[in-house]
């Protein structure tokens, strides 16, 4: 028997990999209901086509053009090639768990998992044997906490208000030197997603934002959430136990969205459990370890730095690669970046520096 501990996107897809090669399979969900409470901002790039169809049952919104404003008020405006998509996670999520529940995943909803002793499981009062456990239990993941994985993982805040704003329904707004970064993602032309990540201070950072894009604005919704740092040395698998998705820190740096990166994880998983561990770094790893790198080097921007960023990134051969590359796979764009602009070799220094 497989036990998942966790109904997000990467265990919930999982589960249907898993359970459609006849594995036994069970779901055990902390909460009673699929994807609540929300803590994710919801878009996701066009990879998400490449895992699995895309559904209208939890698309809320396409996007198909960015705007990134520097500290001194400059932007940048992109066109995508392809389209980002912006989904309802309860939606979303509930929509992987039926995938699995239709190839015979067992799911039991309101089931805390509390530790595990070898192979027995405490789950809620009662004690359950497993063959196989995986953590696909989120940043603060109880499995990797009774198994001795949760090595030196840290973490950045997300912030997030859903709100009534004036905006563009298929543009999303990114918002440098507030917190790491804010964003406003449109569901409709009057409703938005607002929200920051930021090492600290979280509710200072999204007030800014809000005293500048949208004061007054009435909060529907609110959505803070923990987001787990990329660790290059998480132990991601040991003995019968495995960690994918947030629980594995398998979140991208630049812009702290983990779902393509956990669901190709779990794809991963499901093909080899044995070699897990070394594939997971070579297919997934690299490009979030890249990102990460990407990250340290942003942390010791100023707000010239960013000025200078995206000033240099309105040069149309810039602007194309960001229109039409990945944004989850930088390690397929970086040497393009660096070969149309040599200068933005002068930021990578601020790894050294």
């Amino acid at each position: 028997m497989i036990s998942i501990i966790g109904a997000g996107p990467s265990g919930n897809y999982l589960a249907y990999l898993l359970a459609k090669k006849n594995h036994t399979v069970h779901v055990y969900e902390d909460h009673k209901v699929i994807g609540a409470p929300i803590q994710c901002t919801g878009i996701i790039t066009p990879e998400l086509e490449k895992i699995i169809p895309l559904k209208k049952s939890f698309l809320t919104n396409k996007i198909n053009q960015a705007k990134i404003y520097s500290p001194n008020g400059n932007s940048l405006h992109v066109r995508f090639a392809k389209e980002d998509f912006i989904v309802n996670r309860t939606k979303f999520d509930s929509h992987l768990a039926d995938m699995a529940r239709k190839v015979g995943a067992e799911y039991h909803l309101g089931k805390r998992f509390h530790e595990n002793q070898g192979k027995k499981m405490k789950i809620g009062e009662e004690f359950i044997q497993t063959d196989i456990l995986v953590g696909a239990d989120g940043p603060f993941s109880r499995v990797a906490k009774s198994n001795n994985m949760w090595c030196d993982r840290k973490f950045v805040t997300g912030n997030q208000f859903t709100v009534e704003v004036d905006c563009e329904a298929k543009l999303v707004e990114f918002w440098l030197g507030i917190g790491l970064f804010g964003w406003l993602v449109p569901e409709n032309e009057s409703v938005a997603r607002v929200g920051i990540v930021s090492y600290d201070q979280p509710d200072l950072y999204l007030q800014k934002l809000i005293d500048k894009r949208c004061p007054g604005a009435k909060i529907l919704s609110k959505e803070p959430g923990a987001i787990p740092i990329y660790n290059p040395k998480q132990t991601l698998q040991k003995d019968f136990v495995y960690l994918i998705g947030d629980a594995a820190t398998q979140v991208k740096a630049t812009s702290y969205g983990g779902i393509v990166h956990g669901m190709k994880a779990a794809e991963v998983l499901s093909r080899d459990m044995k070699h897990y561990q070394k594939n997971c770094r070579r297919e997934v790893g690299k490009d979030l370890y890249l990102s990460l790198l990407i990250r340290k080097a942003m942390d010791r921007f100023s707000e010239k730095n960013y000025n200078e960023l995206v000033a240099l990134f309105s040069q149309e051969k810039l602007k194309q690669v960001l229109e039409t590359k990945s944004r989850d796979y930088p390690t397929k764009f970086i040497l393009d970046l660096l070969v149309a602009e040599p200068r933005l070799l002068k930021f990578g220094k601020k790894l050294l520096f």
